[in-house]
């Protein structure tokens, strides 16, 4: 993960008192809590963010597809069993870290052994944000060609955008 340098989030109302996974990149796309996006299910397109709540197999990202959706099109289920010798055979694994298990909320794909969705493209309010807040003018300065890349997707004004302070 590479986190954004030359970010001031405190100008940001939406993103005020965020400190650490608000905004980063994950490999080649934003993610964070601070980062608008619809649910990643090919059929949905309920408003989440790209925090780690919503993401495949949640943090570490070591369980999932990388993708995040809504709770609707993920289901708590097991994806290690690594059972310690001394567990007695007959004691079930409780909890999220016990001796032997680990559960996470994972999308049906990732349960049932697929292939990922997919990724759908920025959220139209965060491309907006990326584009025009003054807080991001030195990145989009330092970044042309991602800026080019953003130019070609659809943008729509925040809803708290008009009520921002700076």
């Amino acid at each position: 993960m590479i986190f954004v340098e030359g970010l001031d989030v405190k100008k940001l109302k939406r993103y005020q008192r965020n400190v650490g996974y608000a905004i980063y990149r994950n490999g080649n796309r934003w993610a964070g809590y601070g980062v608008s996006a619809y649910c990643e299910h090919p059929d949905c397109n309920e408003e989440i963010d790209r925090g780690m709540s919503y993401a495949c197999g949640q943090e570490p990202f070591n369980y999932g597809c990388s993708n995040y959706f809504c709770s609707k099109h993920t289901s708590y289920e097991l994806v290690e069993s690594n059972c310690n010798p001394d567990k007695e055979e007959d004691e079930e694994c409780t909890g999220e870290y016990d001796d032997c298990c680990v559960y996470k909320d994972i999308c049906e794909r990732c349960k049932n052994g697929g292939p990922d969705f997919g990724q759908k493209p920025e959220h139209p309010e965060w491309v907006y944000h990326l584009l025009n807040h003054h807080s991001w003018e030195e990145w989009r300065g330092n970044n042309p060609e991602e800026v080019k890349k953003l130019e070609k997707l659809p943008s729509t004004i925040p809803e708290y955008w008009d009520n921002e302070k700076e």
